[in-house]
């Protein structure tokens, strides 16, 4: 049996953020793909050997919103069941039951969660998805 790293993609637009993001995955062992947008996201996605054990979104985003990610990814069988997380700066309670609707696993707010607090609750996800 392989002892493969997990691979998370993050989905974000503030490239400080997304480089901070990526650094402190691959610290806690995690192998990262960065995306700069949904549309790159997507892109990624479509040329992928393997997918992704989780995606990290976050909701705003310069091309399409959070909705739109999950509404795409829900229509392609292939990428439907992967696990997503969403990180936003915001919880206007709509969005949040929309998103959740559209099988987000998670809701996240980025002025209630420490980095290590959203990696820790990602390396639980994974983990339990390994133990399937």
């Amino acid at each position: 049996m392989s002892l493969q790293k997990p691979i998370v993609m993050v989905v974000e637009d503030e490239k400080l953020l997304l480089q901070a993001i990526t650094k402190k995955l691959e610290l806690n062992g995690i192998e990262c793909v960065s995306c700069f947008g949904g549309q790159q996201a997507f892109d990624c996605l479509k040329n992928f050997s393997q997918l992704p054990d989780l995606i990290w979104l976050d909701y705003y985003l310069r091309d399409m919103n959070g909705l739109e990610v999950m509404e795409k990814l829900k229509k392609n069988p292939k990428w439907a069941n992967i696990p997503v997380i969403i990180v936003s700066n915001s919880a206007d309670k709509n969005k949040v039951s929309s998103i959740l609707a559209l099988g987000a696993s998670k809701y996240f707010l980025k002025t209630e969660y420490r980095l290590d607090e959203i990696i820790n609750a990602i390396l639980e996800m994974i983990n339990k998805k390994a133990l399937r």
